[in-house]
């Protein structure tokens, strides 16, 4: 059976969206559609989306753009979505799956987005934590040109 919850819509008692939703409960953020919205396209299609990117696939389930700049704004501060910034001005969020931490390469030609499965800065936020630093986070991004673009 594929680990994605795809078969089961967002309600699979063990699914990602429901420790998202937990933690926005506990944290004293209302849990309305919206966001269960952005929680479900986020956790299905891992983006990283901007705002008017998830705005646009919300469809009818939607809201206006500012409401989503606020939730995704609120969900990042406490530890549910994770915010990439490819150095273009558009803050770009994707779920945070905890323990599964990446980072992207990205095209300065066509923009396109891959994934790096690594994640190469954990011994750095390990030092910062062993000389006192608390609630220490990074944010890393490689730019390059892609092959198709390279051409």
């Amino acid at each position: 059976m594929p680990d994605d919850h795809s078969h089961c819509g967002h309600d699979c008692p063990d699914h990602p969206i429901d420790g998202a939703l937990e933690i926005l409960r506990a944290e004293g953020l209302r849990v309305t559609e919206p966001r269960k919205a952005m929680l479900t396209i986020l956790a299905r299609e891992h983006g990283p989306f901007s705002a008017d990117e998830l705005h646009k696939r919300m469809g009818k389930a939607g809201c206006d753009v500012v409401t989503i700049y606020r939730s995704l704004q609120a969900m990042e501060e406490v530890g549910v979505l994770r915010r990439c910034d490819f150095g273009d001005g558009v803050y770009r969020y994707e779920f945070n799956h905890g323990e599964h931490h990446h980072h992207h390469v990205i095209c300065r030609v066509c923009r396109s987005v891959e994934t790096l499965d690594v994640c190469v800065a954990d011994s750095l936020e390990r030092m910062a934590r062993q000389k006192g630093y608390q609630k220490v986070t990074h944010t890393l991004e490689v730019f390059g040109v892609c092959p198709k673009c390279a051409e």
